[in-house]
């Protein structure tokens, strides 16, 4: 080997020394000035999951007319939440005028969006389909606004012009 060979895979070696350990100083520095850190504080993700999670007893459901008027109904119902995003909801309504109660029995997974105070389905799953037209005010395809405390969850149901259907109110057993 010549010594211009021998200098020339030392400058090699060299850079490529310096290129394999640069990259790989801190890399989480790097993400974390890009990304921010995760936002666990007040009004995050991560705390509306948690204060949403357990189980909830429907205290009342009110059907908004197309006059926005709303008219409470007969009904009845369990809402859990837990900690990997799925709910489930169990529940009747009696609705004057039809001729059976409307069962409501339905899981899956939910979006959380805690911006907007919204909430959307993502895979609801159920073994009694409601009819068509039975319902229809908290149907899946509903965008759901939600106010929560800490024993109290209210859920505004709005159609595709954002406006109100319904309005459930659910409290902490």
């Amino acid at each position: 080997m010549t010594q211009r060979s021998i200098g020339l895979a030392l400058v090699i070696g060299m850079a490529g020394a310096a290129l394999s350990t640069s990259g790989c100083v801190q890399p989480n520095k790097v993400r974390n000035e890009r990304l921010g850190l995760a936002n666990t504080g007040a009004g995050s993700l991560a705390e509306t999951r948690k204060a949403l999670e357990g189980s909830w007893t429907l205290a009342a459901l009110e059907i908004v007319d197309d006059k926005g008027t709303p008219r409470p109904v007969k009904a009845s119902g369990q809402l859990t939440y837990d900690a990997y995003s799925n709910m489930t909801v169990r529940g009747v309504i009696e609705e004057p005028g039809e001729r059976s109660p409307v069962v409501l029995d339905y899981q899956g997974r939910i979006f959380i969006d805690p911006v907007r105070h919204e909430f959307y389905p993502a895979d609801l799953r159920s073994d009694r389909p409601v009819e068509p037209g039975q319902g229809s005010a908290i149907a899946p395809d509903k965008v759901r606004r939600y106010e929560l405390t800490a024993d109290s969850l209210v859920v505004t149901y709005l159609d595709a012009s954002a406006k109100t259907t319904a309005i459930a109110r659910w409290r902490r057993p």
